[in-house]
């Protein structure tokens, strides 16, 4: 702050000077000493939950996805989501490598496969494998909308500023009735403050020795109104994965890449009649 004084030649007086100003001098160094300085304005207290991942599945385009059909390829292989309210049927097709055409069907009924037109017996462990795959595929896919899941438990965490953004930050785990045979894999979700999409997510896993992977969303595009996203994938295997502290290591590029996951051919329409 820059004070500005103005001279009184010595032996001439102006009005009230010089005690009544020394007076008021006193009195609004009394006032600066009593209120101090002003706070600085609180920010925004991040909404609850269920209010940001709202916010997300619209900013998303995904509020129809209860009733929708869905197309797209990922590393070869071709799905087809179906969504019916309450209703679904997961296809998934594919070459083998002894070049027999594969179709995986998972529906509210489980999992069925074919190849070649024939229906192998599977053990269990393989059915219920092959309906994870299919599943897993599918869920990365719709995010966020898949936060709507019953078996889904939320929790906002923290505010987190990643790469120029500021971010809300959404721990995630699943119920065991209902959250698969992965349920006990742990969820992180990056949400922008400001435009409400999910940009960045992070999860653990125990299958296969475990590991953590972080993913950050890449190459957004609208395709009949919803924003589908491509990601590259980091992460650590082992018992290296302390989810809490993996935005600060994906931010001090601590994190190696390992893969780019990309969803090509994408089509979005209304489901048909009758899922079969």
């Amino acid at each position: 702050m820059i004070v500005v004084t103005r001279h009184t030649p010595k032996g001439k007086r102006t009005p009230g000077s010089p005690g009544s100003r020394n007076l008021l001098g006193l009195l609004f160094l009394i006032l600066l000493c009593t209120c101090g300085p002003a706070e600085p304005a609180e920010a925004p207290a991040p909404a609850g939950a269920a209010a940001i991942i709202d916010r997300a599945v619209r900013a998303h385009g995904m509020e129809r996805f209860d009733s929708v059909a869905i197309d797209f390829a990922f590393r070869d292989r071709h799905y087809q989501v179906l969504n019916d309210n309450g209703r679904f049927a997961y296809r998934r097709r594919f070459v083998d490598s002894l070049g027999g055409e594969v179709t995986d069907l998972l529906t509210n009924q489980g999992l069925t496969r074919m190849r070649e037109g024939e229906t192998p017996a599977l053990t269990a462990q393989d059915s219920a494998a092959y309906a994870s795959s299919v599943n897993s595929v599918r869920y990365f896919f719709m995010l966020p909308y898949g936060l709507y899941d019953p078996a889904v438990n939320t929790e906002v965490l923290d505010t987190v500023a990643l790469e120029g953004k500021t971010y809300d930050r959404i721990r995630v785990t699943f119920d065991a009735e209902g959250g698969g045979r992965d349920h006990d894999d742990v969820y992180h979700y990056f949400f922008d403050r400001d435009s409400g999409e999910l940009d960045y997510l992070a999860y653990t896993f125990e299958v296969d020795g475990g590991g953590i992977r972080f993913r950050k969303a890449i190459n957004k595009r609208r395709v009949d109104g919803v924003l589908v996203q491509d990601y590259v994938n980091y992460g650590l295997d082992g018992a290296d994965r302390d989810i809490d502290r993996i935005a600060a290591r994906f931010a001090a590029g601590e994190l190696p890449e390992l893969s780019l996951i990309e969803n090509t051919e994408v089509k979005i329409a209304d489901p048909p009649a009758v899922i079969q």
